[in-house]
């Protein structure tokens, strides 16, 4: 048992070693944001919607908060360097453009206002009050139950077909624009609309889209964690004194089953092995025997 836990903490600290070295040399930081970003994650893949439930979650893991936060990144300095080691080139970029024109297209949209009113009655009073020739905003502020949009004028902003619901849709893409519409059944009760410019759908440039390109291809084409791992350790100076843990460095660089789950730190030292990646190292000379802990699962993986 000892040199089981022996073996998954030298583990640790090498892989993290190695991610440290890399993310140096390749200019790499896990900044607050993306430990935060990768924490929000971890928590709504499970479940977990209370610092109360968080805070189970580690006792459980027999994790303290500073613990996960080292764990996650490492996760995030993996998957960064998985990415920034992906080069794409001018022919792949032109190849997805155009490959994937329908997807990258920038949607129709509309530029719309509404008065939200209780009933068909209501809304067909104020309906004519419009024809009538009584302003729009007036009537918005007057009778809109949507007190948010009412205090201007009615005005809701700008929307793609899919962000509104689909009997608002329907009418908002095929009123004249500038027109107020009869009145409108939908989801949030009566509507009544006035469209005040539509845009039509669009094929951004290129050059507007490239950067979102060039990420889209590198997570890609990006090494999964073990991978990256694997060839980080093949080419680093690890040394292991007791070759009664040999077998550590060997599982690194050739990992028996691909995982996608980035590693994990511990908070636990061995005692019977030592090891260095670049300019680092660790070591120490008698056996003894401690537990690692690991985060709550995480289906996350470098990109």
């Amino acid at each position: 048992m000892a040199k089981v836990v022996g073996s998954g903490t030298l583990t640790n600290m090498i892989t993290q070693l190695l991610l440290t070295d890399a993310a140096k040399k390749d200019h790499v930081v896990a900044t607050s944001s993306d430990i935060q970003a990768a924490l929000a994650s971890l928590e709504q893949q499970n479940g977990i919607t209370s610092q109360a439930q968080l805070n189970q979650a580690l006792a459980q893991s027999n994790l303290t908060m500073s613990e996960l936060q080292s764990q996650l990144k490492m996760q995030v300095l993996t998957q960064k360097i998985a990415v920034s080691q992906v080069k794409v080139t001018n022919a792949e970029i032109t190849q997805y453009y155009t490959k994937n024109a329908k997807t990258l297209q920038v949607p129709a949209e509309v530029n719309l206002s509404a008065i939200f009113l209780k009933n068909k009655a209501t809304a067909d009073s104020v309906a004519a009050k419009l024809q009538g020739g009584y302003s729009f905003a007036a009537a918005a502020k007057k009778y809109s139950l949507d007190k948010t949009t009412a205090a201007k004028g009615g005005v809701m902003g700008t929307f793609s077909y899919s962000q509104l619901n689909p009997a608002t849709a329907k009418v908002a893409f095929s009123q004249p624009v500038g027109r107020v519409g009869a009145p409108v059944h939908s989801t949030s009760g009566w509507e009544i609309l006035k469209v005040t410019s539509r845009t039509p759908a669009s094929k951004p440039s290129m050059a507007s889209v490239r950067a979102q390109i060039i990420l889209t291809i590198k997570s890609q084409k990006a090494q999964t964690a073990s991978e990256l791992l694997a060839s980080l350790a093949k080419t680093a100076p690890i040394s292991i004194q007791d070759t009664a843990y040999n077998s550590v460095k060997t599982s690194i660089e050739n990992p028996a089953v691909p995982t996608t789950t980035a590693p994990s730190s511990s908070s636990s030292s061995s005692s019977s092995s030592s090891s260095s990646s670049s300019s680092s190292s660790s070591s120490s000379s008698s056996s003894s025997s401690s537990s690692s802990s690991s985060a709550p699962s995480s289906s996350s993986s470098a990109p």
